[in-house]
């Protein structure tokens, strides 16, 4: 074997090892166990429902149920499409993997059949030749230790293959696992799929009804004022705790952020989705008709069902909930005390603690929580006061 051959190989038995994407593993059980507690949320629902079918319950109660349900179906379709993403992107990097060790071994195995047929030509008879013919016994001991070196190389070279082909085996019994999944992560869709337009039917019968009564109606949007205070006192509770954590970061309980200053992109940020904003921030009439005033802390993009939501600027997704009155609604903290709010929303493909860049598709335009079809209410807050968003966006 020359000294090229050796020198080659010994090179690629020392390349570091080609290891899979981290993390996937762990994300796919965060959002299957966020899934399987949204469905026991939904079943808990339509038990509700049950209930107050038979207690011949008011519209009010009824779609405010109805609404509910729909909207967690909703985001449990956006888990579904997240783990979706996440499962075709651990099946691609496994898949690259199988490839790169075929390549390795099929060049270790060459190498090694090299290697055999020198040792077959010369084997022992050859290497007691070396030694025998040194002319000093220091020259024979290094011829040794050389022979020595090559043993052990081949050694490391066997055990690499062997290890190897059972590399192989593992990622080809892992990508037959994760087909198995991504085929069960399919059904399931097409399961909440069906689900959904269902309910969503269902709901849309219900604001047919209220539609046609001032009274219901006027219910609506005084419960939509109650959430609205629910909705400020979210956002007041992270800012306490956010800057609780700020005192005690001294101590090395906080992580900083170290977000850029969102205030110094005033006026410049993108729009969270297109559309015509149908309902302006501040004191506006209530545009149902009625003669009722409403303190509106964020306004209303009109958009198409299914459009994406953007993430204005970097930040931390802190709440995914759903309040009546906002259907599904997500807050990101952008540090510094400033938080913008997504409502209305269809499916959401981010969780809780997640960092999201400016940009990142949040989740979909929905009709959660709405009671005049899709839009997103978009919201800016900080200080512990909200801010017309429409000074903010460019």
């Amino acid at each position: 074997m020359s000294f090229k051959n050796l020198h080659f190989a010994l090179l690629i038995c020392f390349l570091p090892g080609l290891l899979p994407a981290e993390g996937n593993d762990d994300k796919i059980s965060r959002n299957r166990s966020s899934l399987d507690k949204l469905k026991s949320e939904i079943n808990a629902i339509q038990l509700q429902i049950d209930q107050t079918k038979k207690k011949e319950s008011d519209t009010n109660e009824q779609i405010a149920l109805i609404d509910k349900k729909v909207a967690y179906i909703s985001r449990a379709r956006g888990l579904l499409e997240r783990e979706n993403r996440l499962i075709n992107e651990k099946i691609n990097a496994s898949n690259r993997l199988l490839e790169e060790t075929q390549t390795r071994i099929m060049t270790l195995k060459e190498l090694y059949a090299e290697r055999a047929v020198y040792a077959y030509k010369y084997g022992r008879v050859r290497n007691l030749e070396l030694i025998l013919s040194s002319r000093t016994f220091n020259e024979a001991l290094i011829r040794y230790r050389y022979l020595r070196l090559i043993a052990e190389h081949d050694q490391r070279m066997i055990k690499s293959i062997e290890d190897k082909e059972a590399e192989i085996i593992r990622i080809k019994t892992e990508l037959e696992e994760d087909r198995d999944l991504k085929s069960q992560n399919l059904h399931e869709k097409k399961k909440e799929e069906k689900n959904y337009l269902t309910n969503r039917s269902k709901k849309s019968d219900l604001l047919k009804e209220i539609h046609k009564s001032k009274t219901v109606f006027l219910n609506q949007l005084k419960r939509k004022e109650r959430e609205r205070e629910q909705l400020t006192a979210l956002i007041a509770e992270l800012e306490r705790t956010r800057r609780q954590q700020k005192k005690g970061s001294a101590s090395g309980d906080q992580v900083d952020l170290n977000f850029d200053d969102i205030t110094k992109a005033k006026g410049k940020l993108p729009w969270p989705v297109e559309g015509k904003v149908i309902t302006k921030y501040g004191r506006q009439r209530d545009p149902g008709g009625s003669k009722t005033y409403i303190n509106n802390t964020d306004i209303e993009i009109q958009s198409k069902l299914g459009t994406p939501v953007k993430s204005i600027f970097t930040g931390i997704v802190r709440i995914i909930t759903y309040l009546p009155g906002y259907g599904n609604t997500l807050i990101v903290d952008h540090d510094k005390g400033y938080y913008s709010v997504y409502s209305h929303l269809d499916e959401i493909y981010v969780q809780k603690d997640d960092l999201v860049k400016t940009g990142d598709v949040l989740a979909t335009v929905g009709d959660s929580g709405s009671l005049s079809g899709a839009k997103l209410q978009f919201g800016i807050y900080g200080s512990q006061e909200s801010y017309n968003p429409v000074s903010w966006l460019r």
